[in-house]
């Protein structure tokens, strides 16, 4: 069975490491990303299943990092925007990428979000990418 791999992009190590470990014990194949570069540069490697991604980083934004990482793609591939942002725009963005998550997030609500939109694979734990 295949195991879903998940990119994480986010400029925080704290939310990256929350992240990771849930994900990853649920049996999710997680890299880690510090910037919107890198994540544009490890989708381009990895091919992830999914991809969380917060708007605000430096480098590259999320915005110009969703928008790279999708132009990679020639299927569809779930985004969900893991942000403190508020604007009112994000929840419609959200739902036409994949989902819109507020920070912080429960494990319950990350979960479940990536259950739906992955289709619930769940099998060995992993850890790749930046730890900074």
């Amino acid at each position: 069975m295949h195991q879903s791999k998940i990119l994480v992009a986010d400029d925080c190590r704290t939310v990256r490491a929350v992240v990771c470990k849930t994900l990853s014990e649920a049996g999710y194949d997680v890299t880690l990303a510090s910037d919107g570069q890198e994540a544009v540069q490890f989708a381009r490697r990895d091919r992830p299943d999914l991809v969380i991604l917060d708007l605000q980083m430096p480098v590259v934004d999320g915005y110009t990092a969703c928008a790279e990482i999708l132009a990679l793609e020639d299927r569809p591939l779930p985004i969900i925007l893991l942000t403190n942002d508020t604007a009112n725009h994000l929840a419609a963005l959200g739902s036409e990428l994949g989902a819109y998550l507020h920070k912080p997030v429960t494990e319950t609500q990350l979960l479940s979000t990536v259950g739906n939109l992955l289709g619930g694979s769940e099998l060995e734990e992993t850890c790749t990418g930046t730890t900074q």
